[in-house]
């Protein structure tokens, strides 16, 4: 979380936006999107990042 967009926030800002992904489930929604995106090949991406992608989806299911 290093980039221009999370630097102008502070980390209570940032905590603050997490938790409020997490609880109205945008979290879950956000890495969906991104899943079905480098599926469909619209978003390039390597294979790593996929398997962390599929692995934290996987556990956003299961803490539901």
């Amino acid at each position: 979380m290093g980039n221009a967009s999370t630097t102008m926030l502070s980390k209570d800002e940032q905590a603050l936006l997490l938790e409020i992904l997490f609880n109205q489930r945008y979290a879950l929604d956000l890495v969906t999107v991104e899943i079905a995106d480098i599926e469909s090949g619209s978003k390039p991406s390597d294979e790593v990042v996929y398997k962390r992608l599929i692995a934290l989806y996987d556990k956003l299911i299961s803490e539901m």
